[in-house]
C-alpha cells in the first residue's frame, strides 16, 4: 500500500491568503498531509490581507527529505521575501532535481522561471511576473502542468490549482471525489 503523500507549504508574511488556505483545504480533504512551513524566525505570520495564522514549523525544524512535495503561494511575500532567499532556492532545487512536484501560483512560479525550471516548459503565472522567467512558454491558461511543475495564473484559480495537485498525487478518481466534495454536486 502506497504511503501517505507529505507536502510542505513555504510562507512568509504577506503570502496570498486564499492560494494557501483553500489550497491546504482542498488538500487535507483528499487526506494529503501538509504542513505550513514559516520562513519567518516565528511561527506567526501575518497574510497579504491581515489574517493571522501559526504554522506548523519553523524552516530549520523540518527535515526537508521526508516531504514528497512543494507548494509555494504567491502574493507579496514572494517578491518582498522569496526571490532573495538561498534558503527557499534550495528547497526549490530538492524538489524540482529530485522528481517531487512543485506547485506554485500567481507571482511564485518566477521563482521557478529565475532558477531555469520552466525552460522549454508550459507554464502560467499572474500577468507581469513572466518578465523573470526564462525561457519556458507561457499559456494563457488557469492552471498548467508539465513535468513535475504545476502552475497556476492568480487567486481565482486556487481550487482549481488544489483539485490538480489532488490529481497528480492521487490520480483523477480522488480528483473527481474531492471536485464533488468540494462544489456539493450531487
Amino acid at each position: 500500500m502506497e504511503k501517505n503523500k507529505k507536502g510542505i507549504i513555504l510562507i512568509a508574511n504577506y503570502f496570498e491568503d486564499t492560494e494557501a488556505i483553500a489550497t491546504v483545504d482542498v488538500l487535507k480533504r483528499a487526506g494529503i498531509d501538509v504542513d505550513f512551513v514559516s520562513l519567518e524566525e516565528t511561527k506567526g505570520i501575518v497574510t497579504q490581507y491581515g489574517l493571522k495564522i501559526v504554522c506548523d514549523f519553523l524552516l530549520d525544524e523540518i527535515e526537508i527529505k521526508k516531504y514528497d512535495f512543494l507548494v509555494i503561494p504567491g502574493g507579496r511575500a514572494v517578491l518582498r521575501e522569496l526571490t532573495n532567499r538561498e534558503d527557499v532556492k534550495d528547497i526549490i532545487h530538492h524538489f524540482a532535481k529530485g522528481g517531487k512536484l512543485v506547485a506554485t501560483i500567481c507571482a511564485a512560479p518566477l521563482l521557478l522561471g529565475e532558477l531555469g525550471y520552466l525552460t522549454e516548459k508550459n507554464y502560467t503565472c499572474f500577468p507581469g511576473c513572466e518578465k523573470n522567467i526564462i525561457g519556458g512558454k507561457k499559456k494563457a491558461l488557469g492552471v498548467v502542468v508539465d513535468d513535475n511543475f504545476i502552475t497556476a495564473r492568480s487567486m481565482a484559480f486556487s481550487i482549481e490549482f488544489a483539485l490538480t495537485i489532488v490529481e497528480y498525487l492521487l490520480g483523477k478518481e480522488k480528483r473527481k471525489e474531492i471536485k464533488k466534495m468540494v462544489f456539493g454536486e450531487e
